[in-house]
């Protein structure tokens, strides 16, 4: 690996009008043309001191006709060879000052007030991996896709940019979604979005390009650390040549404390991402809380939207408000009505995770129950009952093979 540190030769030991200069190109040979190593000069520094040596340039040939005439000095710490025209430093010390960012103040904070961001409420920054998570239906998609194309509208961004990634999601849910994004000129697919951003980044056109992967378990198992890793890096590198992603994914449960989401998955994904915000909602009001951040964003931001209102009209009412509006709407909220009941928003996650899985084509009892347990964290037997609780309700059950019990969404 090559050393990020310069060579900074003591150009004040010798003191015969000769350049100090260090080469890797240079060779030192004794008469009988072996070579002399730094070690054999310091472990043999009291015959060394003073003899004269060849110097052989890039492996040249040697004219030993003539006598050595470089010829070493031992001075201190430091080892030279003093040739015709410079004196060769053997061991300078390396200058690891270089590469230190107190060297980089100015650039640094000027990329901190310039950083640009792909939404409104200035929570995602152009060049970065953030993931977006929280349990079902708590405004992830809505309040992402809105503040971006508040973007696009204010013209901060180019709508022919943007490419939103739909991988599980209803027919009819997904229209209204196509229906609304077109008027920006988003690209939707339903697709393998890492095919697309290679094939950016193979033509070296990531730049500016905003991804949005709704949802990535679709594409990556999110327990396997070893293709999460794979995925970082693809995400990692796409954002290196200028593009930005974005992941909307599941919240796994809460802790008992204080109620914070666990992101789904292996900690490995919150741990690669640049930036991780979590979203919390209750009735009218949504919050957007970072968890992780490089760039400068903002630490939490309120949303306030419609209720019971049809899903173009909801897009629509998606309201940022300012930190003063939040204060005083928080402040005639009591905090108890803010506070999630566990149980109801657990019934909830589990009925529309059974939902989601069924619509990602795993409908199969056994394996649906398991992967509704790895989802939530719920006991597999409470999976079991809301699963027998609602059929019929909003999913029917057919035999398929072997007696299996397969599910549809009603």
């Amino acid at each position: 690996m090559k050393s990020p540190a310069i060579y900074k030769v003591n150009d004040k030991a010798l003191n015969n009008g000769k350049q100090a200069i260090y080469s890797k190109s240079i060779t030192t040979l004794n008469t009988e043309l072996q070579k002399v190593t730094l070690n054999n000069i310091l472990e043999n520094a009291g015959k060394a001191q003073g003899c004269k040596v060849y110097v052989q340039h890039n492996g040249n040939t040697i004219d030993t006709s003539n006598r050595p005439e470089g010829i070493i000095h031992i001075i201190g710490d430091d080892v030279f060879v003093e040739a015709e025209n410079y004196n060769y430093h053997l061991n300078p010390k390396f200058d690891y000052s270089v590469i230190s960012d107190t060297k980089k103040i100015a650039e640094i904070e000027k990329s901190v007030t310039n950083t640009t961001y792909v939404t409104s409420c200035n929570t995602i920054a152009k060049g970065e991996w953030t993931v977006v998570f929280a349990k079902p239906n708590q405004g992830k998609t809505l309040t992402i896709l809105a503040t971006i194309t508040q973007q696009i509208a204010n013209g901060a961004i180019n709508g022919e940019d943007v490419f939103y990634f739909k991988l599980v999601d209803a027919k009819p849910s997904y229209l209204e979604k196509l229906k609304i994004l077109k008027r920006f000129d988003v690209i939707v697919s339903d697709e393998d979005p890492v095919a697309i951003m290679l094939h950016l980044m193979e033509n070296r056109q990531a730049k500016d390009k905003i991804v949005i992967i709704d949802t990535p378990m679709r594409v990556c198992d999110t327990y396997n650390r070893q293709k999460v890793m794979l995925f970082s890096r693809v995400f990692k590198i796409f954002c290196e040549l200028g593009g930005t992603v974005i992941t909307l994914a599941h919240a796994k449960k809460y802790v008992e404390r204080n109620r914070v989401p666990i992101l789904e998955g292996v900690e490995l994904i919150q741990d690669n991402a640049h930036c991780v915000y979590y979203l919390q909602k209750s009735d009218d009001i949504i919050k957007m809380i970072n968890i992780k951040m490089r760039a400068k964003v903002k630490d939490e931001v309120t949303f306030q939207v419609g209720i019971d209102l049809p899903y173009p009209d909801l897009f629509n009412s998606v309201h940022t408000l300012t930190d003063k509006q939040a204060a005083e709407l928080f402040n005639e909220i009591k905090q108890d009505q803010f506070a999630i009941d566990h149980e109801s928003i657990e019934l909830e996650t589990i009925v529309e995770t059974i939902k989601e899985t069924i619509l990602n084509g795993i409908n199969q009892k056994t394996a649906l129950v398991e992967a509704v347990y790895r989802r939530t964290g719920d006991y597999r037997r409470t999976v079991y009952s809301v699963l027998d609780e609602y059929e019929g309700k909003l999913w029917n059950m057919t035999r398929g093979p072997k007696k299996s019990k397969v599910y549809s969404i009603i």
